[in-house]
């Protein structure tokens, strides 16, 4: 901050050069004019007189003649001092003004051009410093010779500027040219003289310098040390601020591992990239690489020494960069890197085999040798696509059939391949890894009990996240984990979870409420189901009664008598169990009285049509009658309404879910609820 006013005018004495002169001139002029009117006064009142009488009257009044006169003078003299000073003040204010209204860049170019000129000085230069040791300084803005110059490193060491780590300032009146290298800065301006002034912050840590420079002597050093003292203040400010500019901006555009730009650095750059390829007309590649099962690294070695294969790993492919490629850390352990400029296949082939060269040598960790491998995949612009988002899908479809066709090899994306089955094979291989880096996370809808107005249970719903958003829908994933056959580990990882949650609330004191499970066909059939649940169910101590399974009436339907020795293997376990989503399928009642059932699941897509529409409203009411006939619970899902819930109400229905009682939760906000209904 700059000084307040009425602490600037004890500096602004040494500002102007006149000031003792001038102190030094009115003690002289009233010394010299006592003097000759002490040698000269009876002269010049004969002059005036030849009178004897007159000039005894005048003797009267000598006295009061000079004082009168010297305090005329003594008026002038001091009278222009202090217009002086307070011209001087006003035009520093001005100044101060002018470059304090002012931020960053422009800040310190406005300041280096009013101390050079303020001080008549070839050259001003502030410099923030680098290194650890900080011993290097570069300069944020230079000014030379009547105009900004080009800004450059210099050291501290071996001159004046050394002194600034321990002292407010630096001053060296001579010689400082012959006091520096040959190649120095200094040395080949020809600088003569210098004042540096240090820009500490608050906790007096050296941050950079401010310097003011001459060819020739720098005659007045209190009035340059003055003017620097008044915006050192100021500048140490400005230069924290950009400091910590940087440094915010940095951890926003790097990342913090590899030290590599980020998803987002990395788009910016593409973005640009594609900008000059458009205007050049030239081709650009996007690459996209992904090690191959690190997961089982991070499981084998640990978090810290898989983050330090990362490291490792990053830098080997760093090394292999020419100057215009930039490789990014885009997540986990997936890079990308951008090509801009390419001219043929074969040139992108040849940077590619530059990577994979520098991951072939083996990484020693905990004195073992780890070899790793990458899958990649390769975009080409304009070829497989014009903009960043179609570039990066591209690539990433073509890292995954890299993936596919057994790991440790190149891809290009192939635009004629269907959407569809490259879509598929998308999900296919982000469900693997998905898994793997345990992106899967697990939210409990609660469920009203329409009668008593209190919370009545929950279903257990899987959600798929990066990065804390949803990255793909059940409905999507969900077929294709069936038909890859990842639903068996993702299915009892489901049942494991939600087995597992249920009895810490308990063990927490909450009320006990039942979890359903949803139970896809592959795992009803394929697998014995009741042998499974009974293992969870005594892995995780919970007990039977609070687990319900839900399963289609398309499941059951499949091989009835099957179907019925397995529902009554798991209602032997204390299991409750759910028809989900009745109305969708067979709904054949004659069935359904058989099955040792006891909650149907009306399909919201009923639900959706209440109240409105009469069909809907008929077969609603027609399921909770036929379910109460049967002795079994009704539930509605997907409630968004308050006419909703309340014609379900008036029909009998038992329970409801849907958002109009509460979305989908977490596991802690799940656990706050059931304390609320608990109290």
């Amino acid at each position: 901050m700059l000084p307040k006013r009425s602490g600037t005018k004890e500096i602004l004495t040494g500002l102007l050069p006149a000031g003792w002169a001038t102190a030094l001139k009115i003690a002289g002029g009233y010394l010299l004019a006592g003097l000759l009117w002490i040698l000269l006064s009876d002269r010049l009142l004969a002059l005036l007189s030849a009178d004897p009488e007159v000039l005894t009257r005048l003797q009267t009044f000598k006295g009061a003649i000079f004082v009168l006169v010297t305090a005329l003078l003594l008026f002038f003299l001091l009278w222009r001092h202090l217009r002086t000073l307070r011209r001087a003040e006003e035009q520093l204010f001005l100044a101060a003004r002018g470059i304090s209204s002012e931020v960053g860049d422009a800040f310190f170019a406005s300041l280096v051009a009013y101390l050079a000129e303020a001080l008549n000085t070839d050259c001003a230069l502030i410099a923030a410093l680098e290194g650890e040791d900080q011993c290097q300084a570069r300069t944020i803005a230079f000014w030379n010779q009547g105009a900004i110059g080009e800004n450059f490193t210099f050291s501290l060491q071996g001159n004046t500027c050394s002194a600034l780590q321990t002292m407010e300032s630096c001053w060296c009146p001579r010689g400082v040219s012959d006091r520096q290298d040959a190649d120095h800065p200094f040395s080949r301006m020809r600088i003569e003289s210098c004042l540096a002034m240090g820009l500490r912050d608050a906790r007096q840590r050296l941050l950079g310098v401010v310097l003011v420079m001459s060819r020739r002597p720098i005659p007045q050093k209190n009035t340059a040390e003055a003017l620097l003292r008044i915006f050192a203040s100021r500048a140490a400010s400005e230069l924290e601020r950009r400091a910590a500019e940087h440094k915010v901006l940095h951890m926003a555009y790097f990342d913090e591992l590899t030290g590599l730009p980020n998803q987002q650095k990395f788009r910016e750059v593409l973005l640009e990239a594609l900008r000059q390829a458009r205007q050049t007309e030239q081709q650009l590649a996007l690459v996209y690489l992904d090690f191959d099962r690190f997961k089982t690294i991070v499981r084998t070695l640990g978090h810290r020494h898989g983050r330090q294969v990362l490291q490792l790993t990053a830098q080997r492919l760093k090394q292999q960069l020419a100057e215009s490629e930039v490789l990014a850390h885009l997540d986990g352990d997936e890079f990308a890197l951008c090509l801009p400029r390419v001219a043929s296949v074969g040139e992108v082939q040849a940077a590619i085999e530059r990577l994979l060269v520098s991951l072939k040598s083996p990484i020693q960790i905990l004195g073992h040798e780890l070899y790793v491998t990458a899958s990649i995949g390769v975009a080409i612009y304009p070829l497989d696509g014009r903009d960043a988002e179609t570039l990066l899908r591209n690539a990433d479809v073509a890292m995954s059939r890299a993936k596919a066709l057994g790991r440790n090899n190149v891809q290009f994306f192939n635009p004629e391949m269907s959407r569809q089955s490259f879509q598929s094979l998308v999900i296919e291989n982000r469900l693997h890894r998905a898994m793997e880096r345990e992106e899967f996370v697990l939210l409990y809808q609660p469920q009203l009990d329409l009668v008593r107005g209190t919370l009545s249970g929950m279903e257990a719903l899987i959600c798929w996240t990066q990065e804390g958003r949803s990255q793909f829908s059940p409905s999507e994933f969900i077929p294709l984990a069936e038909e890859t056959g990842l639903i068996d580990p993702l299915g009892e990882w489901i049942l494991y979870s939600a087995c597992r949650q249920n009895r810490l609330w308990q063990q927490a004191g909450l009320p006990p409420q039942r979890v359903a499970v949803n139970v896809s066909a592959r795992q009803f059939y394929q697998r014995d189901i009741a042998a499974l649940v009974a293992r969870v169910l005594r892995e995780t101590g919970l007990d039977p009664r609070w687990l319900a399974l839900e399963i289609t009436e398309s499941v059951l339907f499949q091989d009835i008598a099957e179907t019925l020795v397995t529902l009554e293997k798991l209602r032997d376990l204390g299991v409750h169990l759910i028809i989900d989503d009745f109305g969708t399928g067979y709904s054949s009642l004659s069935y359904l009285k058989n099955f040792p059932v006891g909650t149907l699941k009306v399909d919201q897509s009923f639900i959706a049509g209440i109240p409105d529409d009469p069909g809907a409203c008929t077969i609603t009411s027609a399921v909770v009658a036929m379910a109460h006939h049967l002795k079994m619970t009704v539930v509605a899902e997907g409630v968004e309404t308050a006419a909703q819930k309340n014609f379900l109400s008036d029909t009998g229905c038992d329970k409801i879910q849907g958002f109009l009682f509460s979305p989908p939760l977490k596991s802690d906000a799940f656990a706050d609820l059931l304390e609320r209904s608990a109290a």
